[in-house]
């Protein structure tokens, strides 16, 4: 048994570990829970939410909790982010952070990465891809390590994708989140770590980024492409969302760069919503010509004059119907990353 995690009902303890789970494999599960339970510098807590998983695996998640004194709770399925808002109220710890199941840590968190009393501590993550079985390290980019400043200077950082795009690799100071109402959105699918970030950010939390990589993603190209293809409406919504919301945040900050930030905004929001119809376009032709004007719907506020040549064709390309042109398109890249990767 560890003695660094807290039973029964302590009042107090350094940190909690938040993890929602649906339907992971037993082995997933396994790996999470026992990279946390190798933390040694700290007191700290592990707090299951079940969001609805089949019986068979509830009971699973269920037994390697009891089995290592975690606290498990079943919801029904109302999607990570309410599972999310559950641990954080459920959780005793005066820090919380997020683990997603299918991911894992490395212990390199310590009492003195807490000692600092910010509201906010950031640290690096490693990506892997199981597809290509390509390694990636993601740091807070300009960012002096162990220098406490507030959390309003970071909001550029959420422009552009990386760190700030994940709560994963942080950890919150429970009472500060409480106390500011700071939850997440459970109206979206996608999206709701950015919302979160954004909220948490605009609230000025004493922040300091540690240099130290603690937070293993873990992903494949194969299981993003059906979880786009399952709630294709839900996402495309929140690509949009995500679009909106940053092109609020640079109204409300003051850069001088501005006009190429909000291109490249622009042309992010229309290579994923490219990437999604070329999915569509690979699988099934007569799928695609179904959902042609539920995609382009969501191109009508871009300007396109003043995006990539890149991004205008793959806007042409979607409203002329050039499938055979867009199925090419997701096959070459398939090729280039196979070449890369050998």
């Amino acid at each position: 048994m560890n003695h660094n995690v807290v039973y029964g009902r302590e009042k107090y303890m350094d940190l909690s570990f938040i993890i929602p789970v649906y339907n992971k494999s037993e082995n997933q599960f396994r790996r999470c829970i026992s990279s946390i339970l190798k933390v040694k510098d700290i007191t700290y807590e592990i707090i299951v939410v079940d969001d609805g998983s089949s019986s068979n695996m509830g009971k699973i998640y269920k037994e390697i909790c009891v089995n290592n004194g975690l606290s498990y709770y079943y919801e029904k399925n109302l999607g990570v982010s309410a599972a999310r808002n559950y641990g954080i109220k459920k959780a005793k710890g005066k820090y919380i952070t997020f683990v997603d199941a299918d991911d894992y840590i490395l212990p390199v968190i310590s009492k003195k990465d807490l000692s600092t009393h910010c509201n906010l501590i950031i640290f690096d993550v490693k990506k892997i891809n199981t597809t290509y079985n390509k390694l990636y390290k993601v740091k807070l980019t300009n960012c002096i390590s162990n220098k406490v400043f507030e959390g309003k200077q970071l909001l550029e950082k959420t422009l552009k994708d990386g760190i700030l795009n994940w709560v994963v690799s942080k950890v919150y100071n429970r009472d500060y989140l409480q106390k500011n109402n700071i939850y997440f959105d459970t109206s979206h699918v996608n999206g709701e770590d950015v919302d979160f970030i954004v909220k948490l950010l605009l609230s000025n939390p004493s922040t300091i980024y540690v240099n130290k990589m603690l937070y293993v993603y873990v992903y494949s190209d194969v299981t993003g492409l059906e979880r786009e293809k399952r709630k294709l409406k839900n996402n495309l919504n929140d690509a949009y969302y995500l679009w909106a919301l940053r092109k609020n945040i640079l109204r409300k900050i003051d850069l001088n760069n501005s006009k190429n930030i909000s291109t490249h905004i622009d042309n992010e929001y229309i290579k994923s919503i490219f990437e999604m119809y070329s999915h569509i376009v690979n699988d099934n032709y007569k799928e695609a010509k179904k959902y042609k004007k539920t995609f382009q719907k969501f191109f009508y506020k871009i300007n396109p004059q003043k995006i990539s040549m890149i991004n205008k064709l793959k806007m042409i390309a979607i409203e002329h119907s050039w499938l055979g042109l867009i199925k090419n398109y997701v096959q070459l890249k398939k090729g280039i990353k196979r070449m890369i990767s050998n």
